[in-house]
């Protein structure tokens, strides 16, 4: 069970660390989040700056916690379990936050762009990141039921296997708009 809790410690690193990149690399791209935050109408004007930090802060430490997780459970380290429930818990957290804000913005009906990973995507707020958050609260979930079965070191090959597995499904996750764009329907209009 080892190798599910690293596979699934490995995919929300990478998440997190993705999203806390996209956010925090440039003054530039922290200033658009933050428009992106203000957009969904969550929060009041004074409240935006303290929130938008503390969410970007939250998924760095939650990604920096997820891959010392992974790289302690894969070790097989005597405490390793604890500092994977830990770090698992902290992140369902953090993603029930998300996936709550998310769910609010949709029943309000509010046209928010998503700011998920930075501003680089003009995608409002929909099913599919509601969809995301939940497919990834259900995977952290079973992660953290893994973490606390699990004993010993995995064998090297399945730890390296369930980082690359956990790491590749992360890339679809962080381009969820992308493969939501690409699998659209095209209109039926016709060009120039």
């Amino acid at each position: 069970m080892n190798e599910l809790a690293i596979a699934v410690l490995s995919l929300a690193a990478c998440v997190y660390g993705a999203s806390a990149t996209a956010k925090l690399s440039s003054r530039r791209r922290f200033v658009a989040y933050q428009d992106g935050l203000r957009g969904t109408a969550l929060l009041p004007a004074h409240l935006l700056p303290p929130a938008a930090r503390l969410l970007a802060g939250g998924e760095a430490a939650a990604a920096a916690s997820l891959a010392a997780a992974a790289s302690l459970t894969a070790s097989g380290l005597h405490r390793a379990a604890a500092v994977s429930s830990a770090a698992l818990a902290g992140a369902i957290m953090l993603t029930c936050v998300l996936a709550a804000g998310v769910a609010i913005v949709m029943h309000r009906g509010t046209q928010a762009r998503c700011a998920c990973f930075g501003s680089g995507t003009a995608a409002t707020l929909g099913m599919p990141h509601l969809a995301r958050n939940l497919v990834l609260l259900a995977l952290l979930a079973a992660g953290l039921a893994a973490s606390q079965v699990g004993h010993g070191a995995p064998a090297p090959a399945a730890t390296l296997l369930a980082a690359v597995a956990g790491a590749t499904v992360a890339v679809l996750f962080v381009r969820l708009d992308d493969l939501v764009l690409l699998f659209a329907p095209v209109s039926s209009g016709r060009a120039g």
